[in-house]
Protein backbone atom coordinates (compact mmCIF):
# COMPACT_ATOMS: atom_id res chain seq x y z
CA UNK A 1 0.00 0.00 0.00
CA UNK A 2 1.25 3.29 -0.49
CA UNK A 3 2.03 6.19 2.00
CA UNK A 4 1.47 9.78 2.22
CA UNK A 5 4.02 12.12 4.08
CA UNK A 6 2.79 14.98 6.29
CA UNK A 7 5.65 17.81 6.93
CA UNK A 8 5.47 19.89 10.36
CA UNK A 9 3.50 22.77 8.86
CA UNK A 10 1.19 20.86 6.84
CA UNK A 11 -2.67 20.96 7.57
CA UNK A 12 -3.55 17.46 8.81
CA UNK A 13 -0.33 17.25 10.45
CA UNK A 14 -1.45 16.07 13.69
CA UNK A 15 -2.21 19.12 16.34
CA UNK A 16 -0.86 17.12 19.79
CA UNK A 17 2.19 16.08 18.22
CA UNK A 18 3.34 19.57 16.96
CA UNK A 19 3.35 20.78 20.20
CA UNK A 20 6.04 18.09 21.61
CA UNK A 21 9.71 19.19 21.73
CA UNK A 22 11.18 18.60 18.66
CA UNK A 23 8.66 16.99 16.35
CA UNK A 24 9.22 15.23 13.73
CA UNK A 25 9.91 17.43 10.56
CA UNK A 26 7.53 14.57 8.40
CA UNK A 27 5.66 11.65 9.32
CA UNK A 28 4.93 8.99 6.89
CA UNK A 29 1.42 7.40 7.15
CA UNK A 30 -0.56 3.93 5.79
CA UNK A 31 -3.91 4.38 6.66
CA UNK A 32 -5.74 7.31 7.48
CA UNK A 33 -4.82 8.94 10.88
CA UNK A 34 -8.11 9.56 13.57
CA UNK A 35 -9.09 13.44 13.97
CA UNK A 36 -10.95 14.49 16.58
CA UNK A 37 -10.43 11.14 19.02
CA UNK A 38 -9.22 11.87 22.40
CA UNK A 39 -6.36 9.54 22.25
CA UNK A 40 -4.54 7.03 24.55
CA UNK A 41 -1.05 5.36 24.44
CA UNK A 42 -0.64 1.90 25.91
CA UNK A 43 2.49 0.93 26.56
CA UNK A 44 4.95 -2.06 28.35
CA UNK A 45 7.14 -4.71 28.38
CA UNK A 46 7.89 -6.91 25.04
CA UNK A 47 8.16 -10.18 27.60
CA UNK A 48 4.43 -9.70 28.84
CA UNK A 49 3.08 -12.49 31.15
CA UNK A 50 -0.41 -13.60 29.80
CA UNK A 51 -2.14 -11.59 32.56
CA UNK A 52 -0.23 -8.21 31.39
CA UNK A 53 -1.91 -9.15 27.99
CA UNK A 54 -5.06 -9.28 28.75
CA UNK A 55 -5.01 -6.08 30.94
CA UNK A 56 -3.65 -4.61 27.85
CA UNK A 57 -6.42 -5.97 25.60
CA UNK A 58 -9.22 -4.95 27.79
CA UNK A 59 -8.08 -1.44 28.69
CA UNK A 60 -7.70 -0.45 24.98
CA UNK A 61 -11.40 -2.32 24.17
CA UNK A 62 -12.78 -0.26 27.06
CA UNK A 63 -10.99 2.90 26.03
CA UNK A 64 -12.06 2.31 22.58
CA UNK A 65 -15.50 1.67 23.19
CA UNK A 66 -15.60 5.31 25.35
CA UNK A 67 -14.35 6.89 21.95
CA UNK A 68 -10.62 6.99 22.33
CA UNK A 69 -8.17 5.91 20.12
CA UNK A 70 -4.98 3.33 21.07
CA UNK A 71 -1.26 4.44 20.14
CA UNK A 72 1.42 1.94 20.24
CA UNK A 73 4.14 0.45 18.99
CA UNK A 74 3.54 -2.58 17.35
CA UNK A 75 6.12 -4.28 19.31
CA UNK A 76 5.37 -8.26 20.85
CA UNK A 77 3.64 -8.65 24.02
CA UNK A 78 1.80 -5.07 25.56
CA UNK A 79 1.55 -3.77 22.62
CA UNK A 80 0.39 -5.96 20.10
CA UNK A 81 -2.29 -6.86 22.77
CA UNK A 82 -3.15 -2.98 23.04
CA UNK A 83 -4.02 -2.83 19.10
CA UNK A 84 -5.55 -5.99 19.02
CA UNK A 85 -7.82 -5.24 22.01
CA UNK A 86 -8.71 -1.42 20.20
CA UNK A 87 -9.00 -3.48 16.67
CA UNK A 88 -11.78 -6.61 18.45
CA UNK A 89 -13.76 -3.45 19.35
CA UNK A 90 -14.09 -2.50 15.84
CA UNK A 91 -12.55 0.85 16.75
CA UNK A 92 -9.22 3.07 15.58
CA UNK A 93 -5.73 2.25 16.62
CA UNK A 94 -2.42 3.89 15.46
CA UNK A 95 0.79 2.06 15.35
CA UNK A 96 4.09 3.90 15.34
CA UNK A 97 7.47 2.15 13.75
CA UNK A 98 10.94 2.75 14.73
CA UNK A 99 11.84 1.62 11.12
CA UNK A 100 10.84 2.74 7.67
CA UNK A 101 7.13 3.00 6.87
CA UNK A 102 8.02 0.43 3.80
CA UNK A 103 8.57 -2.64 6.42
CA UNK A 104 7.38 -3.85 9.35
CA UNK A 105 9.17 -4.97 12.23
CA UNK A 106 8.84 -7.53 13.55
CA UNK A 107 7.89 -9.28 10.97
CA UNK A 108 5.60 -11.45 12.48
CA UNK A 109 3.18 -8.31 13.32
CA UNK A 110 3.12 -8.25 9.58
CA UNK A 111 -0.86 -8.95 9.88
CA UNK A 112 -1.50 -7.60 12.31
CA UNK A 113 -0.30 -4.06 10.91
CA UNK A 114 -1.81 -5.03 7.70
CA UNK A 115 -5.31 -4.88 9.68
CA UNK A 116 -4.45 -1.82 11.64
CA UNK A 117 -4.18 0.33 8.05
CA UNK A 118 -7.47 -0.79 7.23
CA UNK A 119 -8.47 0.39 10.84
CA UNK A 120 -6.50 3.59 11.48
CA UNK A 121 -2.82 4.21 10.69
CA UNK A 122 0.47 2.82 10.88
CA UNK A 123 3.32 6.19 10.97
CA UNK A 124 6.83 6.65 10.62
CA UNK A 125 9.27 9.27 11.11
CA UNK A 126 12.03 7.27 8.55
CA UNK A 127 11.21 6.84 4.95
CA UNK A 128 11.43 4.18 2.57
CA UNK A 129 14.97 2.30 2.49
CA UNK A 130 15.94 3.99 6.07
CA UNK A 131 18.04 1.44 7.80
CA UNK A 132 16.93 0.13 11.18
CA UNK A 133 18.84 1.30 14.05
CA UNK A 134 18.28 0.89 17.63
CA UNK A 135 18.33 4.01 18.64
CA UNK A 136 15.06 4.62 16.61
CA UNK A 137 13.37 2.76 18.70
CA UNK A 138 14.19 5.01 21.33
CA UNK A 139 13.03 7.93 19.47
CA UNK A 140 9.54 6.49 18.36
CA UNK A 141 8.88 6.80 21.97
CA UNK A 142 8.23 10.15 21.97
CA UNK A 143 5.98 10.14 18.70
CA UNK A 144 3.96 7.48 20.75
CA UNK A 145 3.16 9.98 23.78
CA UNK A 146 3.37 12.86 21.54
CA UNK A 147 0.39 11.44 19.65
CA UNK A 148 -1.52 10.68 22.72
CA UNK A 149 -3.03 13.05 25.41
CA UNK A 150 -2.29 10.07 28.42
CA UNK A 151 0.30 7.23 28.50
CA UNK A 152 -0.77 4.14 30.15
CA UNK A 153 1.90 1.66 31.12
CA UNK A 154 1.10 -1.79 31.80
CA UNK A 155 4.05 -3.90 32.73
CA UNK A 156 7.20 -2.27 32.99
CA UNK A 157 10.58 -3.83 34.14
CA UNK A 158 13.52 -1.92 35.15
CA UNK A 159 14.84 -1.18 31.87
CA UNK A 160 12.06 -1.06 30.10
CA UNK A 161 11.32 1.04 26.80
CA UNK A 162 7.71 1.60 28.13
CA UNK A 163 9.76 3.79 30.99
CA UNK A 164 11.36 5.89 27.88
CA UNK A 165 8.01 6.64 27.09
CA UNK A 166 6.59 7.66 30.26
CA UNK A 167 9.52 9.99 30.44
CA UNK A 168 8.84 11.94 26.92
CA UNK A 169 5.30 11.72 28.42
CA UNK A 170 6.24 13.70 31.51
CA UNK A 171 8.69 16.47 29.47
CA UNK A 172 5.40 17.00 27.23
CA UNK A 173 3.22 17.40 29.97
CA UNK A 174 0.71 13.92 28.99
CA UNK A 175 -0.69 12.27 32.19
CA UNK A 176 1.03 8.88 33.26
CA UNK A 177 -1.24 6.47 34.15
CA UNK A 178 -0.16 3.45 35.54
CA UNK A 179 -1.45 -0.45 36.05
CA UNK A 180 0.29 -1.93 38.92
CA UNK A 181 1.22 -5.64 40.00
CA UNK A 182 2.59 -8.06 41.87
CA UNK A 183 5.27 -6.62 43.86
CA UNK A 184 7.68 -9.45 43.44
CA UNK A 185 7.37 -9.55 39.96
CA UNK A 186 10.37 -8.14 37.81
CA UNK A 187 8.00 -7.02 35.26
CA UNK A 188 6.30 -4.21 37.46
CA UNK A 189 9.95 -2.99 39.13
CA UNK A 190 9.92 -0.05 37.08
CA UNK A 191 5.58 0.08 36.76
CA UNK A 192 5.76 0.68 40.69
CA UNK A 193 8.79 3.01 40.16
CA UNK A 194 7.04 5.28 37.97
CA UNK A 195 4.30 5.41 40.72
CA UNK A 196 6.84 6.64 43.39
CA UNK A 197 7.62 9.02 41.48
CA UNK A 198 3.95 10.45 40.46
CA UNK A 199 2.81 8.92 37.76
CA UNK A 200 -1.45 8.30 38.29
CA UNK A 201 -2.21 4.31 39.77
CA UNK A 202 -5.17 2.92 38.03
CA UNK A 203 -6.71 0.21 38.49
CA UNK A 204 -9.65 0.42 35.79
CA UNK A 205 -10.62 2.16 32.49
CA UNK A 206 -12.89 4.35 34.47
CA UNK A 207 -10.22 5.64 36.34
CA UNK A 208 -8.86 6.31 33.20
CA UNK A 209 -11.91 8.26 31.78
CA UNK A 210 -12.24 10.26 35.17
CA UNK A 211 -8.59 11.47 35.07
CA UNK A 212 -9.01 12.84 31.69
CA UNK A 213 -12.76 14.29 32.14
CA UNK A 214 -13.76 11.88 29.36
CA UNK A 215 -16.81 10.26 31.31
Amino acid sequence: MLHKTLNLKDEGYPRLLAEIPGPPERIHIKGKLPVGFPTVAIVGTRKATMEGKRLAGEFAAGLSKAGCVIVSGLALGIDSAAHEGALASGALTVAVLGNSIDSIYPEENQSLANRIVRQGAVISEYGPGASIQKSNFLERNRIISGLSLAVLVIEAPEHSGALATARHAGEQGRDIFVVPGNVGHPNYVGSHQLIRDGAILVRSVEDVLEDLRLT
